[in-house]
């Protein structure tokens, strides 16, 4: 709120629904010196599993330094006069307050499920894409439960609705989870190589370059699948495959498992600095070069949703 209020002319706070225990979902709009209602806009999210606190606190880093001002002046200028971002740094706000008070390793939202004494969705296996697949679980009680159906979860629609509404400009969608400091490509529910994914893993690798000489953090890069597991009804998979975008990206924040969740005040502000020089540099390049651009076929009809209220 603060941060909005001190930049009203570049910045838009909007509301994208409200949780099961009624605290609001909000999205940052930061339009910088583009005021064109059609350019390319970029998506940001963090904190989607409660207990990946460095993605929430990473997410407020990267907008202050939109707003303020950062090392990488060229690039940020860049970016701005070109594209708007849309960023919602806690997309999960009841599971992470959660986090906090009760159990600091709690993932999931605190919705109700069939089960009375386990709550809580996985929004990340919530989305509507392979649904229920290898990677989820319909098993309330487990960590990575799937919902009862898709697009059950408010955070998830919430998220879903906006997205939809942005679909014709969306250049890309950047996911932020923690740890094991990895730039993930798509697919996550299946090994099948897609079409672009040359031209993910040029992009990936601008990235963690630039993550690299200008933070000195290694990342590795590759297919969600390869570096990690399969999973399904992920967030990004969603966006790539149902509306159109071909740049949708994981950032697996740090470490590489030394404190694992638990990081120390020591790490936010350099994992600030590591989403800022990776999406920016990432942006810029698949801005620059035509080739990067979403000129695939749609994989599939948009599907227009009544969403539930």
């Amino acid at each position: 709120y603060r941060l909005a209020a001190e930049h009203p002319n570049i910045t838009r706070l909007v509301g994208v629904g409200t949780t099961h225990q009624g605290r609001p979902l909000l999205v940052m709009e930061i339009v910088g010196s583009n005021k064109e209602r059609n350019c390319p806009l970029v998506w940001v999210d963090g904190g989607m599993h409660a207990r990946e606190w460095i993605t929430v606190s990473a997410s407020m880093l990267f907008i202050k330094k939109l707003l303020e001002g950062y090392v990488l002046t060229t690039t940020l200028q860049a970016c701005s006069t070109r594209q708007k971002f849309a960023i919602q740094p806690l997309a999960n706000p009841d599971g992470y307050a959660y986090s906090w008070n009760s159990e600091r390793l709690w993932r999931k939202n605190r919705s109700p499920t069939s089960v009375a004494w386990c709550k809580g969705v996985d929004l990340n296996r919530n989305f509507d894409i392979n649904f229920g697949g290898p990677g989820a679980s319909d098993f309330s009680c487990s960590e990575i439960y799937s919902g009862s159906s898709a697009f059950s979860e408010h955070e998830s629609q919430g998220i879903a609705r906006y997205l939809s509404s942005v679909r014709h400009k969306l250049l890309g969608y950047f996911s932020l989870h923690s740890y094991g400091q990895m730039w993930l490509t798509p697919l996550s529910y299946t090994r099948r190589k897609v079409e672009d994914r040359s031209m993910h893993l040029d992009v990936a690798d601008h990235a963690t370059r630039s993550i690299k000489e200008l933070t000195g953090h290694r990342y590795s890069y590759g297919p969600a699948t390869a570096l990690m597991y399969v999973t399904s009804g992920d967030s990004s998979d969603w966006v790539y495959s149902e509306l159109n975008c071909s740049h949708t990206y994981g950032i697996e924040l740090g470490d590489l498992g030394r404190y694992g969740f638990l990081l120390p005040p020591s790490h936010i502000k350099p994992a600030g600095r590591v989403v800022a020089a990776g999406i920016l540099s990432a942006v810029q390049y698949i801005s620059s070069s035509p080739t990067n651009l979403t000129t695939r076929k749609r994989q599939r009809k948009f599907r227009r949703r009544k969403w539930k209220s």
